[in-house]
């Protein structure tokens, strides 16, 4: 069985980005405003469970999860690119979509928290602000508030000399 755990790592990444893929080819989407190629992140994630604090009654829901993004372009005819990375946050993005999903569902209403928690342990945690629609054919959403804790990991500067012969980098070998 796959389970979120670090250990699986290796093949959450590249189950996850087979499913992206084969989302992206058998079932296109497109979102009311925006122009949206389709599922480019996926989350994996646990069971949602109804918690409450011990020392106040406060209630709130939460899950585990683990988000895989794309490292490359996946060719079905070569295993070497079913390859991915994971997110080491809970995903704001991914966060606020499943938030909206469980709203949907009933499951979690305007005001109560939503606990998110990633494969390594950082968190998010989410309430949904208000309802509204979006769209021409006003579709329900949500307006979320996310909160966690970020951190600078790098400074850098990028530069290409107009002489490099692989412009675009180069690939001999990958970690992955």
């Amino acid at each position: 069985h796959l389970r979120l755990k670090e250990e699986h790592a290796f093949n959450l990444c590249r189950i996850g980005e087979m499913i992206k893929v084969s989302c992206r080819e058998q079932y296109p989407v497109q979102h009311p405003i925006e122009d949206y190629p389709g599922v480019d992140i996926l989350a994996f994630r646990d069971t949602t469970t109804n918690e409450e604090e011990e020392d106040d009654n406060d209630h709130y829901y939460y899950s585990r999860n683990t988000v895989v993004m794309s490292n490359n372009k996946l060719d079905w005819e070569k295993p070497e690119t079913w390859t991915g990375m994971l997110d080491r946050s809970p995903c704001g993005t991914g966060t606020c979509a499943i938030m909206a999903v469980l709203h949907a569902r009933g499951e979690l209403v305007m005001g109560e928290r939503f606990v998110h928690e990633s494969i390594v342990g950082t968190k998010f945690i989410g309430t949904i602000l208000e309802e509204t629609t979006i769209g021409k054919k006003n579709k329900i959403a949500i307006i979320p508030q996310i909160e966690g804790s970020a951190y600078i990991t790098q400074y850098s500067e990028v530069v290409v000399d107009d002489e490099d012969p692989f412009p675009e980098g180069y690939r001999v070998a990958d970690i992955w």
